[in-house]
């Protein structure tokens, strides 16, 4: 199993809506991608007692699929759709990361 996940790190400046990442970019995300061998979608919003520090990530979306290949042409076919609703929930670029998933359990 491939994820591709987005990290996004805090900056001096930065917002961040997390209520808009959470439903509305999700459900793009979800719509855009389910058709191209999305598995499973998830997102993290880190917390800190004092607050984000410079570089801290404080967000990430997880899409999941069953090969290299599958979330490659997913990224080809849907990445600038996703990446065209960046700014409507932050000003911060995302970091895409692809990564092999190995379960241990």
């Amino acid at each position: 199993m491939i994820r591709v996940t987005g990290f996004y790190r805090w900056a001096e400046g930065a917002h961040f809506d997390h209520t808009y990442f959470n439903s509305e970019h999700a459900r793009i995300t979800r719509e855009a991608l389910q058709d191209l061998g999305l598995l499973r979608l998830e997102s993290d919003q880190f917390l800190s007692p004092q607050g984000p520090q410079n570089g801290e990530v404080i967000a990430t979306t997880n899409a999941y699929f069953a090969s290299l290949e599958a979330a490659q042409q997913a990224l080809a076919k849907a990445g600038a759709i996703l990446m065209a609703d960046v700014v409507n929930y932050t000003n911060l670029k995302p970091e895409i990361r692809l990564s092999k998933v190995s379960s241990h359990v």
